[in-house]
C-alpha cells in the first residue's frame, strides 16, 4: 500500500514540465513532509532540506534588499553575487547609493586581494570589511575544506553558488555562527580603529 505514494512523490517533485516551480518547492515539501507523517507513512523526512533557487527571482531580488551580506569561503564561486554588489557598490544612482549595503567577507588569507579595488577606494571602504582566515581549525577553514562558500543575507537565507537554498535547524544555526562571525569582525575593526 505504502508503494503507490512513491508515483505521487515522483509527480510531485518530479523532473522535465511536471516539475513544481522552485519558489513553490519549500512549501510543496513541508507539506509532503507533514502528510506522509500524518498518514504514517512515515515520520523519517528531514526538517532540513535544500531547494533550488533561481538567481534572479530568488538571489538578486533577495540581495537587491539586503542591508547586510556576509560572503564566507571561495571567492570564485561567488563571482556573480560579487560582480552584482560590485556594479551597487559603484553606482552613480543617488537612491542606490544611498542604500548601498554592509558587505562582510571572510575569505582564505591569498584571496584577499579580490576586494582590492573596494577596500582602497576611499569611498567604497567604508561599506566593506575583509577579514582573512588561514588556520584550518578556524570555522572558515572548515568551511573552506567542505567547497560550499555561503553568502547569508541579512541573516534570512543561505544560498551555495549553484544557487540552492537552506532551511531548516541546521541552517538557523549557521545564521547564528554567521552572526557571531559579523559581530566579531565588528569588534575587531573597531578596536583596530580605536588604536589608531
Amino acid at each position: 500500500m505504502r508503494w503507490i505514494y512513491l508515483p505521487v512523490l515522483c509527480l510531485f517533485l518530479g523532473g522535465g514540465s511536471l516539475a513544481i516551480d522552485a519558489k513553490d518547492f519549500k512549501t510543496a515539501y513541508d507539506l509532503l513532509r507533514n502528510g506522509l507523517c500524518s498518514l504514517k507513512i512515515t515520520c523519517l523526512l528531514p526538517k532540513d532540506m535544500i531547494y533550488p533557487a533561481d538567481w534572479q527571482n530568488d538571489v538578486e531580488a533577495r540581495l537587491s534588499r539586503s542591508r547586510e551580506v556576509l560572503l564566507i569561503g571561495d571567492v570564485q564561486s561567488l563571482q556573480p553575487v560579487i560582480g552584482y554588489l560590485d556594479g551597487w557598490l559603484r553606482t552613480s544612482d543617488p537612491t542606490r547609493k544611498q542604500n548601498r549595503p554592509q558587505i562582510f567577507a571572510v575569505v582564505p588569507q591569498e584571496q584577499m586581494v579580490w576586494f582590492r579595488g573596494w577596500t582602497t577606494n576611499p569611498e567604497l571602504a567604508s561599506f566593506v570589511k575583509v577579514v582573512a582566515s588561514s588556520n584550518e581549525n578556524e570555522p572558515l577553514g572548515v568551511v573552506g575544506r567542505t567547497g560550499l562558500p555561503l553568502v547569508i543575507l541579512d541573516n534570512q537565507a543561505v544560498y551555495m553558488p549553484t544557487w540552492w537554498q537552506l532551511e531548516g535547524p541546521t541552517l538557523r544555526q549557521v545564521l547564528t555562527w554567521g552572526r557571531l562571525l559579523v559581530d566579531q569582525i565588528r569588534s575587531a575593526n573597531q578596536r583596530r580603529g580605536e588604536v589608531k
